[in-house]
């Protein structure tokens, strides 16, 4: 065995210490973390609208969890990324579409819309052609085999989905979803310095 030199000594010293650090600092909950979150929030603001930073923090919070955990075990399993999902599903809704409608009905920047209509089209995914009503402009459609794609993964993002609606009742299910609704037509007013 070659022998450490001090500071390789020290080195490991200060890694296992760490490691150790790491394993005694136990895992925050969910509930523990709003709270935390909560108490962080009157330190920094005291007139904090705790109803309305519960909302939105939780909200979010949930969205992207849920993003996440659909993204890992729905769709990059099946070769497309959420992203890409979405563009697929708002085309079978819609039909035929430009795409910055496209960008704006699918929740994906105009700065994305670009790379990702490029990926899926590689793909085989989507088809552009020009507009019929203004040549300058393109419009984006389902290939039929984004048809098909699309159809085998909306079963199994509902599924998955459904694994999601399974935490509340059919009722609050319902509920929170007319609650989203109400939440996504309301515009409040720019902020103003």
């Amino acid at each position: 065995m070659i022998p450490e030199t001090a500071a390789e000594s020290a080195t490991a010293d200060e890694t296992f210490r760490m490691t150790a650090d790491a394993r005694k600092m136990k895992r925050i909950g969910s509930s523990d973390y709003e709270s935390l979150a909560q108490a962080a929030a009157i330190e920094l603001y005291p007139d904090v609208n705790s109803p309305a930073m519960a909302l939105c923090f939780n909200l979010i919070r949930a969205a992207n969890r849920m993003t996440t955990d659909m993204e890992v075990s729905v769709h990059r399993p099946m070769g497309i990324s959420f992203a890409g999902y979405r563009l697929l599903f708002t085309i079978k809704s819609v039909g035929q579409v430009n795409p910055n409608e496209l960008a704006r009905l699918s929740s994906v920047s105009t700065a994305s819309i670009a790379s990702l209509l490029n990926t899926l089209e590689k793909s085989g995914l989507v088809t552009r052609e020009p507009d019929p009503e203004d040549k300058r402009k393109t419009v984006v459609q389902l290939s039929a085999e984004g048809e098909q794609l699309l159809a085998e993964l909306f079963q199994i993002n509902n599924q998955r989905e459904q694994a999601w609606a399974d935490g509340l009742t059919e009722t609050e299910a319902s509920i929170l979803a007319q609650l989203l609704r109400k939440l996504l037509l309301h515009h409040p007013a720019p902020r103003t310095n």
